[in-house]
């Protein structure tokens, strides 16, 4: 470890790794000089964006970003030839706005081809509108250095990244499973005192991870892609056990007991899964007595995993056939309002500033409009751009002034091909340093992009006052993007409380149905909204979410349940109708559920009642907290 300092520390992998992102830049860079291209300094900025951690994600990102750039040059050039400057700035801010959009809307690698379609158009549209004699060269420099850099960083680099280490990820998803397991032993344990804070905590963080890096490992590989849905498989199975575990709490409270000790058997298929070895079932009991709990839930989830498990891990990843076909999977969910209102934000700011730089007929105007279009993609792809606003700035700073310096103290002192090449060569192996060293890296990528931008490598020179007119700006459209995310509105408890009201939604049709169908829909979509709340929050995501997961279950137990008879029927048809705006007054509506089930005559219904009575209140800190009785939370961001 090179440990200068505590903001430098670089390993050999991080050394050898730095150095190999400059070779390709350095590398990039001089056969775009070499071969004359205009703009050669394009060619070394996708190799700081392409230099992943995996070597499948440097394959895959290198697609999006050859297709994406194809892309943002035809519809560019297209609109061009539109008669009036303005309809051809509305037509790339169209396109910027639905390329901001579609990056919260695709899911993995693939969100990186809208991007840079976005950020393509803006290059070749904005400087066009003032100068439309350049627009074909723009365009076709963008493309050849684009090319030239993503084919120097494929080969360089992807070679010395190592490959995703899938199958260790695979065996971080069947522990999970394992501790989810223990985690329902533990609450049939005949000494059952308390919950498990730490386990499952460590089970909610591990399920955040694992969910998060579930594509980024995939990239790459189709036979990856292809298990996706057996990873969702063991993920949703771990959600299910965490609520019927919370469930047989909640029912041994009220004095029910179990049929028999499954804590330890549950032990031992959760080493069992652990070791990689075949999970085993719980075995069904014999007719189970009135007043014991049911561990139906349990099983179901254990074969789950059990076929989840089989699909993961065989030899050739099995097409979702036969059994594999039912399996349960969180849903795929999409932010709209996010999606549209950053595809909002993004195309409205990249018209506003091309078309005042254009009334105004400015050029330093255009550079600023570049990077207000350019900054906006980028920051609004990120969920919560607010805390990267500040980091980003730090990066184009730093960039902007060293190139500045570059251009005013050697540029006009190289005069052939070679020495333009040799004089960016210390600044490319500091950036490829500083890229690698992890308490740099953030601030780091950005810097080495505005570097090649700004430095104007590779062009001719110009004196001190048009360095300035050309940075300023520049710098200008990134503080103007960077503080206007930072000042918008904390999302941390809006989005939140948007994503718990989602699943109450998702409860009213199983509330207001007589037979509510699509029951495995509704599972996969919840399942969905209550990782996605623990990406979204984190520790301050409020307790009680499971219990809405078991208010459901113990909704579709009642419509079951109403079909034994008359009576059953009236009492189920009451307690859909008190259900009604339970989200308001949980603990009120619990209370008057209790009372029902004392004088409901079927012993069986009166305990259903109970469980949905318990998951009301157990509801009751998550329905507390997205329907404030009196003011909305004070909203509190943290990185």
């Amino acid at each position: 470890m090179f440990a200068f300092s505590p903001w430098m520390q670089l390993d050999r992998p991080a050394l050898l790794h730095g150095l190999n992102m400059a070779m390709a830049a350095w590398l990039s860079f001089a056969i775009a000089v070499l071969l004359s291209v205009d703009n050669p300094f394009w060619a070394a900025m996708p190799v700081w964006v392409l230099s992943q951690a995996y070597r499948g994600l440097v394959y895959e990102r290198a697609l999006w970003r050859i297709l994406g750039t194809l892309i943002g040059a035809g519809l560019g050039l297209a609109f061009l030839h539109l008669p009036n400057a303005y309809l051809q700035l509305l037509g790339m801010a169209l396109v910027v706005g639905v390329a901001s959009a579609l990056t919260h809307v695709l899911r993995g690698a693939l969100s990186y081809l809208p991007m840079l379609a976005g950020i393509t158009i803006g290059v070749v549209v904005l400087p066009s509108v003032l100068a439309p004699d350049t627009s074909l060269d723009l365009a076709l420099s963008r493309v050849e250095c684009t090319l030239i850099g993503v084919l120097v960083t494929t080969l360089l680099c992807s070679r010395t990244t190592p490959r995703s280490q899938r199958k260790t990820y695979y065996q971080r998803v069947r522990v999970l499973a394992a501790d989810a397991l223990r985690l329902a032993a533990h609450a049939l344990g005949p000494s059952y005192a308390q919950p498990d804070q730490a386990l499952l905590s460590r089970i909610r963080q591990e399920m955040v991870d694992l969910d998060g890096q579930a594509r980024i490992l995939a990239a790459g590989s189709w036979d990856a892609y292809r298990r996706l849905p057996y990873v969702d498989a063991f993920l949703y199975a771990v959600i299910e056990l965490l609520a019927a575990s919370e469930m047989i709490v909640r029912q041994r409270e009220r004095g029910r007991c179990l049929a028999a000790d499954y804590a330890s058997s549950l032990l031992e298929q959760a080493q069992r899964l652990q070791d990689g070895q075949p999970l085993k079932v719980l075995a069904k009991t014999a007719a189970r007595q009135e007043g014991q709990i049911s561990l139906a839930r349990l099983r179901r989830a254990m074969g789950q995993i059990q076929r989840a498990e089989e699909g993961l891990f065989a030899t050739q990843a099995p097409a979702r056939r036969g059994r594999h076909r039912f399996l349960t999977t969180p849903a795929i969910s999409v932010d709209w309002p996010l999606a549209t209102r950053t595809g909002l934000i993004s195309g409205l700011a990249a018209f506003s500033a091309g078309a005042i730089a254009f009334a105004l007929s400015s050029p330093a105007l255009e550079l600023m409009a570049m990077g207000v279009c350019t900054f906006s993609i980028i920051l609004g792809s990120m969920p919560r751009p607010q805390l990267m606003s500040r980091t980003m700035f730090t990066g184009i700073t730093v960039g902007v002034v060293v190139a500045s310096l570059y251009r005013y103290l050697l540029q006009g002192h190289l005069v052939t091909d070679w020495q333009v090449i040799a004089s960016v060569l210390p600044f490319v192996v500091i950036g490829g340093l500083l890229r690698a060293n992890r308490p740099t890296s953030a601030w780091a990528l950005d810097a080495n992009m505005c570097f090649q931008l700004a430095s104007q490598a590779g062009m001719a020179a110009v004196t001190g006052p048009i360095i300035l007119k050309e940075s300023l700006p520049l710098l200008a459209g990134s503080a103007v993007v960077c503080s206007a995310f930072f000042l918008l509105p904390r999302r941390t408890h809006p989005r939140g409380q948007a994503l718990v009201r989602r699943v109450v939604r998702e409860l009213y049709p199983l509330i207001r149905r007589s037979r509510p169908r699509l029951f495995r829909v509704w599972r996969g979509r919840v399942a969905r909204q209550w990782v996605q709340l623990l990406h979204w929050m984190g520790e301050q995501t409020p307790p009680g979410l499971l219990s809405l997961i078991n208010l459901g279950r113990g909704v579709i137990e009642l419509k079951r349940l109403a079909k034994r008879g008359a009576q059953q029927q009236a009492c189920v048809s009451l307690v859909g109708e008190l259900l009604e705006g339970f989200e308001h007054q949980p603990q009120e509506l619990a209370q008057q559920l209790q009372r029902i089930s004392q004088s409901c005559s079927d012993t069986v219904l009166a305990q259903a009642i109970l469980d949905v009575a318990q998951s009301l209140q157990g509801a009751t800190p998550v329905l507390v907290y997205a329907y404030p009785p009196n003011a909305m939370p004070r909203a509190v961001e943290t990185s």
